[in-house]
């Protein structure tokens, strides 16, 4: 607690806690809110109502002592230690693998609450806090929080299709990590990872496949990702046709020897209306170029391999 030398309630923060004196000898304690930039005191617990009562503005008022009791930093850092509980056992982590173990160890703890939804908020809270840290993506965290629950019931190393309804997703919704994505520096979470040199040469590789289909001038882009995601996904295509009229093509591998088998299906219902906008959008010339990067896919990669 430290006394004011001089009562000036201008100097005073958002959710501070002190306590004044007035001239009558009246005292108040509580958590000054500011309002048109103004001061007031809302003062809460024993002797006041329910709903509380606020005293004010303090620039008004015959202040004779003012005393801080908490400052905002202090009331915040309180307000996060009840946020958070009691923390995960385990050093602070200040390396890569020290943050990824960190996060994996919160992860499982958070998969082992049960039914104790308090607890369960509480170490979500301890997640989030680190991952923030690092600004990990939120498909990426899912996927930490799904594998740590599927590792309670399995020992095996998990595949997506194990910790999702199904063997891909939305990259906004589920995707594996890298390694340097719980690295502490910046720079290097932000360093894009090259694929692999066989997904790179493969014409008909997901997304060589995707750069024909936009030389050709379709609106394709990448709806879902496997795991890898070279191996496994969905392009969604959209036709020239008003209403909705797109086509989805999937790369499917189930092993990494053998090649990507391309399968296209109209992405509509079956609806009268469904099915006029399916037979416009068959009759396109873009319907036509689909199929071509479909057969074809890069075919460019092939002559630039064959001079190599």
């Amino acid at each position: 607690m430290c006394p004011a030398d001089a009562v000036d309630p201008g100097r005073l923060e958002e959710r501070e806690v002190i306590r004044i004196e007035l001239a009558d000898g009246t005292r108040h304690t509580g958590s000054v809110t500011i309002i048109a930039r103004k001061h007031y005191l809302v003062c809460r617990g024993a002797g006041y109502p329910l709903h509380g009562h606020v005293e004010g503005p303090l620039e008004d008022l015959a202040i004779v002592d003012l005393t801080t009791l908490q400052t905002r930093a202090e009331v915040y850092e309180e307000s996060r230690r009840r946020m958070i509980g009691e923390r995960i056992p385990g050093a602070e982590p200040v390396t890569r693998d020290d943050i990824e173990h960190r996060l994996r160890t919160i992860g499982r703890a958070k998969a082992g609450c049960g039914d104790d939804w308090s607890r369960e908020l509480q170490v979500t809270r301890q997640f989030e806090e680190l991952a923030d840290r690092i600004g990990l993506a939120k498909a990426k965290r899912q996927w930490i929080l799904n594998e740590e629950r599927f590792r309670l019931r399995s020992n095996r190393d998990p595949e997506m299709r194990d910790i999702w309804v199904a063997d891909v997703a939305s990259p906004s919704c589920l995707a594996r990590p890298r390694p340097q994505d719980f690295d502490p520096d910046p720079r290097t979470r932000r360093r894009r990872s090259p694929l692999p040199p066989e997904a790179r040469s493969d014409p008909f590789g997901l997304h060589n496949v995707l750069k024909a289909m936009k030389q050709l001038g379709l609106k394709a882009r990448i709806d879902r990702l496997g795991d890898p995601p070279h191996l496994r996904g969905h392009i969604l295509v959209k036709m020239p046709i008003k209403g909705r009229a797109q086509f989805v093509a999937m790369a499917e591998r189930d092993d990494p020897a053998n090649p990507i088998r391309w399968r296209l299906v109209w992405d509509g219902n079956e609806s009268k209306a469904g099915l006029r906008r399916h037979r416009a959008a068959v009759a396109t010339p873009e319907y036509a170029a689909l199929l071509a990067a479909l057969r074809h896919g890069l075919a460019h990669i092939q002559g630039e391999l064959a001079l190599s």
